[in-house]
């Protein structure tokens, strides 16, 4: 009886022992769990924040680049170009009325430098444009010239006080043959620049005709400012018989140039120096801008005088 009870006793206390390691082997697996699952939960945490930094980064970068490249795509080609609107000029006309003008003279003190030269932006040639260059003997020579836009250049000038400095273009006046093909001045072919100057009004950059002078290649590091010249054109305030006066006045002018110039050519007597002169056509059609260019208030009645003359009459 005794052995039984020894053996029942052993009995109850091996199952004790094995419930309690079940237990703890319990508790420590579920701790290892919760452990695991914490992890995991703040490695997936990390990932999310890591990525939301790199997403905002990657914005912020991609934002910086597109304006970086926003700034080098900007096109500055032609900013400093001259709009030829502002040669548009409206002057007093008769009885109220308003007269539209689209030259512009310019004008340099400089020794040995043509003092004056208008620029024309709606001519009487085939370019449509041309200048008028007074010479220090007072001529006044005429050329067609082309006007256009061209990528920004630096040339060098120097004003009337002598100051020399550089300065950027984009307007560039290139000077072509006349109708004739004569070339007295020898700057077929020149480049010279319109600009804005200090002042706000432009300014044209010629040739150097003293120190390079015509002939030789054109030296865009020393060239003359001309500024803009004030224009003063006044209301007309004639009668029909000044008007009439005024009007066979300029017909006798342009046809003198007219017939002057064909004397001229009928005395010669090579071919080849023929047709290399100016036209007696030309010389008319010269003196009658040259004529509206110094009263531009008669405008319509040179222009009736020169087509009298073309035609003959």
């Amino acid at each position: 009886m005794k052995n039984v009870i020894i053996l029942l006793f052993s009995v109850l206390a091996l199952a004790a022992c094995s419930q309690s390691k079940t237990d703890t082997s319990s508790t420590t697996n579920s701790s290892k769990t919760t452990a695991v699952s914490t992890t995991v939960s703040q490695s997936s945490s990390s990932q999310e924040t890591s990525s939301d930094i790199q997403g905002d980064s990657y914005d912020d970068s991609h934002d910086d680049t597109q304006g970086e490249s926003r700034d080098e795509s900007y096109d500055d080609s032609v900013s400093y170009a001259v709009n030829l609107d502002d040669f548009i000029q409206e002057i007093p006309w008769e009885e109220g009325s308003k007269r539209t003008l689209y030259d512009l003279s310019f004008e340099s003190k400089q020794k040995n430098q043509p003092p004056t030269i208008v620029l024309n932006t709606k001519d009487l040639n085939n370019e449509g444009k041309a200048v008028y260059i007074t010479t220090t003997a007072g001529d006044v020579i005429f050329y067609p010239v082309s006007i256009v836009e061209e990528p920004t250049k630096t040339i060098a000038v120097t004003n009337n006080a002598g100051e020399k400095r550089e300065i950027k273009v984009n307007t560039v006046v290139r000077v072509v043959a006349p109708y004739d093909k004569s070339d007295p001045l020898q700057i077929v072919g020149d480049t010279y620049f319109l600009f804005y100057n200090n002042q706000g009004t432009i300014s044209l950059a010629t040739r150097n005709f003293y120190e390079n002078t015509a002939g030789t290649t054109l030296d865009t590091t020393n060239m003359v400012e001309y500024l803009q010249a004030n224009s003063s054109a006044e209301t007309s305030s004639t009668t029909p018989v000044e008007d009439e006066t005024k009007s066979e006045a300029y017909y006798d002018s342009i046809r003198t140039a007219w017939q002057k110039q064909k004397d001229y050519i009928d005395s010669i007597d090579d071919n080849a120096v023929k047709q290399s002169v100016q036209t007696s056509h030309s010389a008319a059609i010269f003196e009658a801008n040259r004529l509206e260019m110094k009263y531009p208030e008669d405008a319509d009645m040179i222009n009736q005088s020169l087509q009298k003359v073309l035609a003959g009459e």
